[in-house]
């Protein structure tokens, strides 16, 4: 696969936000950067674009303006600009086939009431084949938001943690190796989170378990999670890592240990079909509620 980071952009203030952290991130991974601006076939979908010349002008109005706003920002970076035709999430999809790493923006709604992850960006996250990046914006210019939080980064040695949730029921290599490798390259610490709330058969619910139970739960939990983890220590010696098993719901877990982070890297099982947009509970509450830039990775 070539070193290609994909980001999907459409002219809004999000994707903007998304184009710039794509750049910086294609430029961390010593990688080209792909713009896309996919412009719907059908005209009709859009009572502004009632011509396809109209339509076709204002595609490329739209990458030239992001290509040559990304140029100025990062000079040495390779980029290259399309214009395909099609349904925007089909379109990302397939492109995620050659993709490294696929970006796109997610639109804020309120800070209590979550996030909107759009008609676009949803789908694109269920079937990409690659991993998938959701970056927010809170009005004001996110071009020079992003921007701004990106030098700042690198001023402080880019000390914002990056953040993981795994589940030791299933397998999690594809996802700890993406983890690892980001904070290795970022030079980050690792946070690996492991969240359990004990179901009501456990007697947590209604009348609580004895405390010591519970613990002796959560050090199971704990110890095998250690273990799942102790190979990608060895192989990544210069990350720092703090793994952790908590007796807490895992999207609410990784909310709020994530505030203060980089990234939130969560997982999805890969689709065995193309219907239907479900990415699971976690990295659904993760995509909609997350302030930070959410990666989502595909996994067996």
């Amino acid at each position: 696969m070539a070193h290609v980071v994909t980001v999907g952009i459409d002219g809004t203030l999000e994707s903007s936000a998304a184009a710039v952290w794509a750049a910086q991130e294609a430029v961390t991974r010593d990688s080209s950067l792909q713009v896309l601006h996919v412009r719907i076939g059908d005209s009709a979908l859009d009572p502004a674009l009632v011509h396809a010349e109209t339509a076709v002008r204002h595609a490329e109005q739209v990458l030239r303006e992001a290509t040559g706003m990304l140029a100025d920002r990062f000079p040495a970076l390779s980029v290259e600009g399309k214009t395909p035709v099609g349904d925007p999430a089909q379109v990302l999809t397939e492109f995620s086939r050659t993709s490294e790493l696929l970006v796109v923006g997610s639109r804020g709604l309120t800070p209590l009431g979550g996030f909107l992850v759009g008609s676009v960006a949803l789908p694109s996250v269920a079937h990409a084949h690659c991993p998938v990046v959701l970056v927010r914006a809170d009005g004001g210019n996110a071009e020079e938001r992003a921007g701004s939080e990106t030098e700042a980064g690198r001023q402080e040695g880019e000390s914002r943690s990056t953040v993981v949730g795994v589940d030791i029921r299933h397998p999690c290599e594809v996802l700890l190796d993406f983890a690892f490798e980001t904070a290795r390259r970022h030079s980050t610490e690792l946070k690996i989170l492991h969240g359990w709330d004990p179901p009501p058969y456990y007697g947590s619910r209604p009348f609580p378990l004895a405390g010591l139970a519970i613990e002796d739960l959560l050090a199971e939990r704990a110890a095998t999670l250690a273990e799942t983890v102790q190979p990608w220590r060895d192989k990544y010696p210069g990350v720092t890592v703090d793994a952790r098993a908590v007796g807490e719901r895992p999207a609410s877990l990784l909310a709020y240990a994530a505030e203060d982070a980089g990234l939130l890297v969560v997982g999805r099982r890969r689709r065995t079909h193309g219907f239907g947009s479900h990415v699971g509970p976690v990295a659904h509450a993760a995509m909609h509620h997350a302030r930070v830039p959410v990666a989502v990775v595909p996994h067996a």
